[in-house]
């Protein structure tokens, strides 16, 4: 499956039922239902392919698979889905015939990139090559490093990070638990304290709303059908406990934008069965209350793209600050602080006009000088879901010569949210 991001549909095509063997059919998923499509022309039936959507051209791309019938045959062809119909391509250079590979659309690099798979006579060989499709061609590429040659792996672009992550497969030594990131003209081998075992034949997919890399099942080295959920942050592989499907390999999954959901389809044993993700969620969040003081104002501003997120870094920025020597504190109230309601005139110890909006638990959290008068501030959340939902307050002071008794204005405040997304 691939997620068509200009029609906010995910494409299904083909797959095998086992019975009935490969099958030629294309479907969608909007959201709620599997809608049937009826092309004018289309692939020929096959299992073990790989999809990936170029943004740019708005097309899904087909690469390969496996045709069954009275005789097994590994297909190298490339086919282009535009939204109402299939069309083959005609690249000039492509990777060999080949099945159970992996792609992902790097969106940094506006590449599709291939990595591996099965080729040769019935699939006897294993692949370690990395291809990327340019929207006219595939063009093989030479890195300084490789994941070793696998197949039944799986791939996904962390569009935060901007890497295509893999994980697992087969290879000559068996089943393969290690992690691999794509940064567009390198593959970097991952260590993780925590990781999942061993297996091929699991799939992956981005989740936007959690920026996660999200992973499902597999086949173990104990040829065991695995039903374990595991999120990649860009550091860490966590496991996670949500109700799950039955075990299962050979499944597709992908990333619905529009509901917010990633969707799995099929698999064996069960090859019929549609299944979304439903992970409870708290968006974090980070909201300016209150006013500084001084002349003008010190100002203290979250940053759009640094909210309190579990895992992640936070980060605002101080503004109109009279001197580069400035410091945040943070607290756990912004009611009382001790006995002392909250908000509180600072005029007693020599800063008339100046309020303390919070508890000032933790004092001289540092910052970093951008501009004589502006800084930012940064802080690593833990990834502990005990924090969810937990409101941490902040307040930005500097040192301010000659404009109060004390020589120090504080900002307005900030309202954190510790959120899971």
């Amino acid at each position: 499956m691939a997620h068509d991001s200009a029609r906010q549909r995910l494409v299904l095509f083909g797959g095998s039922n086992g019975s009935a063997g490969a099958l030629p059919d294309t479907w969608e998923w909007d959201g709620t239902n599997w809608l049937g499509t009826s092309p004018v022309s289309s692939p020929s039936p096959r299992s073990g392919h790989a999809m990936a959507y170029a943004a740019v051209g708005n097309l899904t791309v087909l690469f390969g698979g496996l045709e069954s019938g009275s005789i097994l045959m590994l297909l190298g062809d490339t086919w282009l889905w535009t939204g109402t119909n299939w069309f083959a391509a005609s690249p000039v250079n492509s990777p060999s015939a080949r099945f159970n590979h992996a792609m992902a659309y790097d969106a940094a690099r506006q590449r599709i990139v291939l990595f591996g798979g099965r080729f040769g006579g019935f699939g006897s060989g294993t692949a370690g090559d990395t291809w990327v499709w340019t929207g006219l061609t595939w063009t093989q590429l030479t890195p300084p490093a490789s994941p070793t040659a696998r197949f039944g792996h799986a791939m996904a672009y962390d569009e935060i990070r901007q890497r295509v992550v893999l994980f697992g497969g087969s290879g000559s030594s068996g089943q393969l638990g290690d992690t691999w990131e794509w940064d567009g003209t390198n593959w970097l081998v991952r260590s993780s304290s925590n990781h999942p075992s061993p297996r091929y034949e699991h799939a992956m997919a981005y989740d936007q709303l959690r920026q996660r890399v999200v992973l499902f099942g597999g086949y173990s080295s104990a040829f065991l059908n695995l039903d374990d959920t595991w999120e990649w942050d860009g550091t860490n592989w966590v496991q996670l406990s949500p109700p799950a499907p039955l075990g299962r390999h050979e499944h597709a999954m992908a990333y619905h934008a529009a509901s917010h959901r990633v969707v799995l389809f099929g698999g064996y044993p069960t090859p019929f069965d549609t299944w979304v993700n439903a992970f409870p969620t708290t968006l974090a969040s980070a909201t300016a209350y209150g006013s500084g003081c001084g002349s003008p104002p010190l100002g203290f501003v979250p940053d759009t793209n640094g909210r309190p997120v579990l895992g992640q870094t936070a980060s605002a920025t101080i503004v109109d600050a009279p001197t580069p020597v400035a410091a945040v504190a943070i607290g756990w109230s912004n009611l009382f602080f001790g006995p002392v309601a909250l908000p509180a005139t600072l005029a007693g110890i020599g800063m008339p006009g100046c309020d303390l909006l919070q508890s000032a638990d933790i004092l001289g959290l540092g910052t970093s000088p951008l501009t004589p008068s502006t800084l930012s501030f940064s802080l690593a959340i833990p990834n502990a879901t005990s924090l969810v939902g937990l409101h941490v307050y902040l307040q930005a002071y500097a040192f301010a010569p000659g404009v109060n008794p004390l020589q120090i204005v504080i900002s307005n405040g900030i309202d954190w949210v510790l959120g899971n997304v």
